[in-house]
């Protein structure tokens, strides 16, 4: 005769679900919703879009409503918004490569950005830590959107390439690894944050021009500065903190650089008496070796594009 599974019963077996699992069960079976909170949630991959959260493979979309009131003329009075969620699951055997698991017919009056609020905290709201290999959050997902209370998520690598990190910092666990860091920094004090330092390669789609004095301490082993044309005083004084506090070999920096009427190569040359590169090379004055220590060397390459890497590199 089969018994009904105990409270410590049924948590043993939900740790052994995968996230799609447990979210299908607990849609079923509400009674266990609240203690299956307190169960570790691990995810491959975690995904805010402009319209849906995604974990694993399960997404969670929010449709839209909009009813309009209009004067005589046809000028808008008022509008109204409400939403539904439809969850899906990904299919390749279905010709849309997903397949709809549950559709949530009932509709909320509510903004968007409060449907968010509310879908995300009924996913990550009231949870242990979350662990995450990959967290995305895509070009238009709502940046006035609140993040659920206490939530924090421990993840692997982070892509906010489209928001500043100071917003997503809020929902980072400090108990991240945090191997991979993409995003935008408005606020310089961003980079003394230990996450940002813990980041193995550091990518700054954006950076304001206040933060350009902290990239030249930047100890990350790889920096990759995008979307931003750094002046030439910048790269200077990055090169002089190279050399006078020394890098880690293997150590690398890519940017782009704002062109004046000087050769950036040939500042550096005459700055810190660096030697060109191989005679060679089609275009020698290409690159450039900076003596960093007696063991080591920075190496400087610019090309066409005005892309500029500096790698510290065994002499």
């Amino acid at each position: 005769m089969s018994k009904p599974l105990s409270y410590q019963s049924t948590r043993c077996v939900l740790q052994y679900f995968d996230s799609t699992e447990r979210f299908l069960l607990t849609s079923r079976c509400p009674a266990i919703k609240q203690f299956e909170k307190s169960i570790p949630l691990r995810l491959e991959n975690l995904e805010f879009t402009k319209d849906s959260i995604t974990l694993n493979d399960l997404r969670f979309c929010l449709n839209g409503t909009y009813s309009m009131k209009r004067a005589g003329r046809g000028e808008v009075i008022s509008c109204t918004s409400s939403y539904s969620v439809t969850i899906t699951k990904e299919d390749q055997r279905m010709k849309s490569g997903k397949r709809t698991i549950v559709h949530c017919t009932t509709r909320i009056q509510i903004s968007k950005e409060k449907a968010f609020e509310k879908l995300a905290c009924i996913l990550l709201g009231e949870r242990n830590t979350v662990y995450v290999k990959k967290m995305e959050i895509k070009k238009r997902y709502p940046e006035n959107i609140e993040w659920p209370a206490n939530t924090q998520v421990a993840m692997d690598i982070l892509l906010a390439e489209h928001h500043t990190f100071e917003y997503v910092l809020r929902i980072i666990s400090d108990a991240s690894p945090l191997k991979h860091l993409d995003s935008q920094f408005s606020n310089k004090e961003s980079f003394d944050n230990e996450l940002v330092k813990r980041a193995g390669t550091l990518c700054i789609r954006e950076i304001n021009e206040s933060c350009y004095p902290k990239l030249a301490t930047l100890r990350n082993k790889a920096v990759n500065v995008l979307n931003s044309l750094l002046p030439k005083e910048v790269i200077i004084n990055t090169v002089k903190n190279w050399k006078e506090e020394g890098r880690e070999i293997g150590t690398f920096l890519y940017t782009k650089y704002e062109e004046d009427e000087e050769d950036i190569i040939f500042t550096l040359k005459n700055r810190f008496k660096g030697k060109y590169g191989s005679k060679l090379l089609y275009r020698p004055h290409s690159q450039l070796n900076v003596s960093m220590s007696t063991s080591s060397t920075i190496f400087i390459h610019k090309d066409f594009t005005r892309s500029l890497t500096m790698e510290a590199v065994c002499k």
